[in-house]
């Protein structure tokens, strides 16, 4: 059994995996599968996204600015990861581990915590899939949506 640990010891996520990483991780706080079938690890404490294979084999890495913390990947293979510390959100795609886009924000009450791709039910003619993101901002949670580079 794996786990996804958020704060050390608390467990957010867990998985059977039959297999071995052979990758010094830190903390992982964020994990998704990519279209191609890949999983994409948030290493917080080393403040890198780690690739692996469905056979856990480490394919690449994508360091980034300040600790990823969670992980969402819509069904049109684009990923948004959340960083609390710097107050930002990134946007790549997943599978060639490329930074798309980042925003940040400036007031220091607000901070995005964590993200959901949410799958398509079929109403939404847009052919867009809805992503959100929680948002904390003066002591208050919130859902916001995301639309590629419009966050």
């Amino acid at each position: 059994m794996a786990q996804v640990l958020a704060v050390p010891g608390d467990v957010r996520h867990g998985f059977s995996y039959i297999g071995q990483f052979n990758h010094d991780f830190g903390r992982i706080t964020g994990i998704a599968a990519t279209i191609k079938g890949n999983i994409l690890l948030c290493d917080y404490d080393k403040k890198n996204l780690i690739l692996v294979d469905l056979l856990g084999n480490y394919l690449k890495r994508l360091n980034v600015d300040s600790e990823p913390y969670d992980i969402a990947i819509t069904s049109q293979n684009i990923g948004y990861i959340t960083q609390p510390k710097s107050r930002s959100v990134i946007q790549i795609d997943p599978d060639r581990m490329v930074e798309l886009f980042q925003a940040t924000c400036t007031d220091i009450s607000t901070t995005a915590f964590c993200v959901a791709a949410v799958p398509s039910t079929g109403q939404d003619f847009s052919g867009k899939v809805p992503c959100f993101l929680g948002v904390k901002r003066q002591g208050f949670s919130y859902a916001f949506p995301v639309d590629h580079d419009q966050m």
